[in-house]
């Protein structure tokens, strides 16, 4: 299977948006990822993979702490920060922002945020998957997952609930 094929078919998983941050030597570091899912229940972990070439990598992997920030719709513009369009400490400045058990950053307006501390991880290729068992976990606001498929940012729309969905998904770009 060639990469860029595989990536091509991989544009077309939707995705919940989520940053994950960490925070190492008295710095906080962070990435927006779809790469992130539940592992288990009992006891309560998440899975994330992180690109060893992203400087959250490193924070997470020497800190062996990281906090998946689940965002809402509204938050598309916070997402598109922490992937790129500013770096380092600055990335913080927009968004309210506390920290809980682990230390790493926690964003109080996020759907919810689970706040772990690394119990394995496993290199494979190009990243590095990472098991965190959530010590804390902070429900935030209310509202609408933020999707990511086809390149493009987008929204749930229930279609129990007759809201419309145009086109299969209501999608924004920047």
């Amino acid at each position: 299977m060639d990469a860029g094929q595989f990536k091509i078919g991989m544009r077309t998983l939707a995705g919940a948006v989520n940053i994950i941050t960490s925070m190492h030597s008295g710095h906080c570091y962070g990435m927006t990822a779809t790469a992130v899912c539940s592992a288990t229940a009992d006891p309560p972990t998440v899975l994330a993979c992180i690109n060893k070439l992203a400087s959250t990598h490193n924070a997470v992997a020497k800190s062996k702490v990281f906090c998946v920030n689940v965002l809402r719709a509204e938050d598309w513009q916070l997402s598109t920060a922490f992937s790129g369009a500013q770096s380092g400490d600055s990335r913080f400045k927009n968004g309210n922002w506390t920290r809980l058990a682990t230390g790493a950053p926690v964003l109080i307006d996020a759907l919810v945020s689970f706040d772990c501390r690394v119990v394995k991880t496993l290199a494979h290729g190009s990243h590095t998957v990472f098991l965190g068992q959530v010590e804390q976990m902070l429900i935030g606001q209310k509202g609408k997952p933020l999707l990511y498929s086809e390149g493009q940012y987008a929204k749930l729309a229930s279609l129990t609930l007759g809201e419309p969905l145009p086109e299969g998904l209501d999608y924004w770009g920047f």
